[in-house]
């Protein structure tokens, strides 16, 4: 009987070690909000992606399920991102500070009108570009690509897009 108890109470701190406060893992990747990813991004020297996203959308959902879930897209996301998941009708902070954004103070500040939308930003948070709507898991690693490599310096999105497309092995 006093077995139980320290066995939960092993349960409850790893699970509780499992996750730093703001981040989630599913599907691979790991999902921070907005403040935290942000900061990340700066101190890394890395890209942002914001997925914004609601509950009732369909498109969001087959998002998460066939292009987030593939190995290619994960497997970029992990090596050159940073990952956020924004939720774009919570009233909820996306981050730890007083004047952390809610989400939907977020998709009104990137003028999100339609959902998924994905928007990316340079390691510094200076907005590049939104991509709204679904993408299939082999188009996506393209403009993950294109974005990560910083070809979009001095290539075109549809130049770029028609060299690499057919492949999803751009760099």
């Amino acid at each position: 009987m006093k077995m139980i108890p320290r066995v939960l109470i092993l349960v409850f701190f790893l699970l509780a070690c499992g996750e730093k406060q703001g981040e989630s893992v599913s599907g691979g990747i790991q999902w921070m909000d907005y403040e935290s990813g942000v900061a990340l991004a700066k101190s890394e020297g890395k890209p942002v992606l914001i997925d914004f996203w609601t509950s009732w959308c369909h498109w969001c959902k087959v998002l998460d399920e066939e292009t987030y879930s593939q190995k290619i897209v994960q497997d970029r996301l992990a090596e050159s991102f940073v990952a956020i998941k924004v939720n774009a009708e919570s009233k909820d902070a996306q981050g730890e500070g007083e004047e952390a954004s809610s989400g939907v103070e977020l998709a009104r500040q990137y003028n999100v009108k339609s959902y998924p939308t994905t928007w990316f930003l340079d390691s510094e948070g200076k907005p590049l570009a939104p991509v709204p709507g679904f993408r299939k898991a082999e188009e996506f690693a393209v403009i993950l690509d294109y974005v990560s490599t910083g070809a979009y310096r001095d290539t075109g999105f549809q130049e770029y897009m028609s060299q690499n497309q057919d492949s999803g092995e751009s760099q």
